[in-house]
């Protein structure tokens, strides 16, 4: 029996909501710079209004560079069986924020230069001490059944990507019931991913199943979606849509439940039915 924990979409949406609000400061700080610079550029003194407003776009980058850390940190958290992020971003965005403040003392006040190399280290420690250091070491798990972590992580990876393909054409699609069928599905497609975060050896039992069910979803999705766009679309074409998407909820709805109760997954007549259909559309 899979170890796994139900998927907890409500949990993921609080966490993201946590994560938009971190690090709403770094773009709140840095204000007085914005208005020195708006002062200085009244006052006619250009040399000083073009040094403070290259500061405060390098107090930005370093803010859009924090969140953009903070996003794949909550990302990471959330997964039980995660890769740690390439690049440390929490840290870049720490050292340019850093610099942007030490030549923030130096130029637009009346600190030397060893006061705002203190400063710009202080600023770094601050920050360090604030929000923490980016995640470096995997998560990963017992993996066994010729199953390897990098499988898995590419497996999760691209079915994101797939995921996100849907999530993206369903935006475009007009239609309130096609929408709501297409956002159960995502649902469900991301509790599967969690029973493999949670329990990588289930992969080679969904490996087909993900390969099928998202590649086919994300394929017909677009399709349709630039259908709709073009004012192309028919009322026959509309019906084999909708059947699609039950069908593809249905199944997500079923197979998650088997592999909880019993990680049989016993796909292989279903998969068939489903390419018929989608070959269909």
């Amino acid at each position: 029996m899979s170890k796994a924990s139900r998927y907890d979409p409500e949990n993921k949406i609080l966490n993201t909501v946590r994560t938009g609000f971190k690090g709403l400061l770094l773009f709140i700080m840095p204000m007085p710079v914005l208005f020195a610079a708006i002062v200085h550029l009244l006052k006619g003194n250009i040399t000083l209004s073009i040094t403070s407003g290259l500061l405060f776009a390098g107090f930005m980058v370093a803010a859009i560079v924090a969140r953009h850390g903070f996003k794949l940190e909550s990302r990471f958290k959330q997964n039980k069986f995660s890769k740690a992020p390439g690049t440390p971003f929490k840290t870049l965005a720490a050292i340019i924020l850093a610099g942007t403040t030490g030549l923030t003392a130096l130029f637009l006040t009346k600190y030397d230069l060893f006061e705002s190399v203190l400063i710009a280290v202080v600023t770094l420690v601050a920050f360090l001490i604030a929000y923490g250091i980016d995640p470096r070491k995997d998560k990963s798990l017992d993996i066994s059944l010729g199953v390897s972590a990098e499988e898995v992580y590419e497996a999760l990876e691209e079915a994101e990507l797939k995921i996100a393909s849907i999530e993206a054409s369903r935006k475009n699609i007009r239609n309130i019931e096609f929408n709501r069928h297409l956002k159960i599905i995502i649902s469900k497609a991301r509790g599967i991913l969690t029973l493999i975060e949670e329990d990588p050896k289930d992969l080679s039992r969904a490996r087909k199943f993900l390969k099928v069910y998202l590649d086919g979803t994300a394929r017909v999705t677009e399709s349709y979606a630039n259908t709709q766009n073009k004012s192309a679309s028919t009322a026959a074409l509309d019906q084999n849509f909708a059947e699609v998407l039950e069908s593809i909820e249905t199944t997500f709805d079923e197979q998650h439940k088997k592999l909880l109760e019993n990680d049989q997954f016993d796909l292989d007549v279903k998969i068939e039915v489903l390419k018929a259909q989608l070959k269909g559309i």
